[in-house]
C-alpha cells in the first residue's frame, strides 16, 4: 500500500503570544501531521498577514478580527471560519511611577500596530479606565506584548495592554496592573481563523479537516498544561516558566473555547471600533464576516463531544 503524500499547507499567523500557541501546539505535538498535513506555519505582523492572504500565498490564517473587517469591506473574499480567543485577555500594565488611571491623562500607550486587536482592545481599556482613546491617549506602534514591555521597561511608553505571560515578570519589577480585563469575561473576538471563500468552496474536505486538527489542537492545549507550557515557552524564547505557566492557566481556563465558533457577541464590538475609522463598518453584522458551515459540520458528527469524553 503506498503511502499518501501529506497535503502542504500555507497558513499564516499575526501574533506571538499565548493567544497563538493553539496552532503552535497542533504543530509540534504532530497533529496536523497526524491529520495527513505537512503545515507550514508562517509569522507576519499586524495587517501584513491579512496582506499575504489576500495575495494568495496562505489560504488559511489566524488573524486580527479588526483587520479580518477592513480587508472584507474593502472586497476581499474571506471569512471568519473559528475563533481562537473570544474573550478580552489582556491587563493594563503601567509604568512604576503610575499608581492610578487618572495619572494616565495624556500618556503614550504601546500597540502592536493600527488596525490591529491591541489598538481596538487599547481603546476598549481607556474607555473602561475614564480615559478618550482619542483625546486621552498617545498610541505608538510598537509590536508585540514582549516589545511593548521593553518599551515601557525603556521610558518609551507609560501604559500597555499586556498578555498574561508579561504580568508576572512586570510585577516583579514592580510596574502595576491597572485593569485585568481576563477576569471580565468581555466577549471580545480577538483572534479569527480565517479561509479564502475560494479555499472554503473549492477544498471544502480538506477545510474540513484543517478545522478538525486544530479543535484537536485546542483540545491538546486545554489539557496536557506541561506540555503545552513547554512548547509555548520554546516560541516565545524564554526559560520563565512561571509567567508562561500563569498565561497558559489564564487562556486554558477563560479564554480558549472547547469549540471554537466565531463570537457574534464578541464581533459586535470591534465591528463598533471599526466603524468610528471605517464608515462602511457601519450597520454591518458579525454574520456577514462569518461562515460557521466547517464548525457546524463537525460538531454536529460529534467529534468534539469525543474528544472532551
Amino acid at each position: 500500500m503506498v503511502a499518501r503524500e501529506p497535503i502542504v499547507l500555507n497558513v499564516v499567523y499575526d501574533n506571538i503570544s499565548v493567544s497563538a500557541a493553539p496552532l503552535w501546539i497542533t504543530q509540534r505535538a504532530g497533529i496536523f501531521q497526524k491529520c495527513g498535513f505537512d503545515a507550514r506555519l508562517s509569522f507576519a505582523r499586524g495587517t501584513l498577514a491579512t496582506q499575504a492572504v489576500i495575495a494568495g500565498s496562505f489560504p488559511v490564517a489566524v488573524l486580527s478580527p479588526p483587520s479580518v473587517v477592513n480587508s472584507v469591506l474593502g472586497g476581499t473574499r474571506i471569512k471568519m471560519v473559528g475563533g481562537l480567543i473570544d474573550k478580552l485577555g489582556y491587563m493594563v500594565l503601567s509604568a512604576q511611577s503610575i499608581k492610578s488611571s487618572s495619572q494616565l491623562k495624556g500618556k503614550r500607550a504601546g500597540i502592536s500596530s493600527f488596525g490591529s486587536t491591541s489598538e481596538t482592545a487599547t481603546r476598549f481599556a481607556a474607555r473602561e479606565l475614564g480615559l478618550d482613546p482619542d483625546r486621552d491617549v498617545v498610541m505608538l506602534q510598537i509590536g508585540n506584548s514582549s516589545a511593548r514591555f521593553a518599551a515601557l521597561a525603556a521610558g518609551n511608553i507609560e501604559w500597555m495592554l499586556a498578555d498574561p505571560a508579561d504580568v508576572v515578570p512586570a510585577q516583579r519589577q514592580g510596574y502595576n496592573v491597572l485593569l485585568d480585563l481576563t477576569t471580565r469575561a468581555i466577549d471580545y473576538q480577538v483572534s479569527a481563523i480565517v479561509m479564502t471563500e475560494d479555499f472554503i468552496q473549492n477544498r471544502r474536505d480538506t477545510a474540513l479537516q484543517f478545522m478538525r486538527a486544530l479543535i484537536e489542537g485546542i483540545h491538546y492545549f486545554k489539557t496536557h498544561k506541561d506540555e503545552t507550557i513547554k512548547m509555548a515557552a520554546d516560541y516565545l524564547k524564554t526559560r520563565d516558566f512561571d509567567a508562561v505557566g500563569y498565561s497558559w492557566q489564564v487562556h486554558a481556563e477563560r479564554l480558549v473555547p472547547a469549540r471554537p465558533y466565531p463570537s457574534a457577541n464578541g464581533m459586535q464590538l470591534v465591528i463598533r471600533e471599526v466603524a468610528t475609522r471605517n464608515p462602511l463598518a457601519r450597520n454591518r453584522t458579525p454574520e456577514q464576516f462569518f461562515d460557521t458551515s466547517l464548525i457546524e459540520e463537525i460538531d454536529r458528527s460529534g467529534f468534539i463531544d469525543r474528544l472532551y469524553r
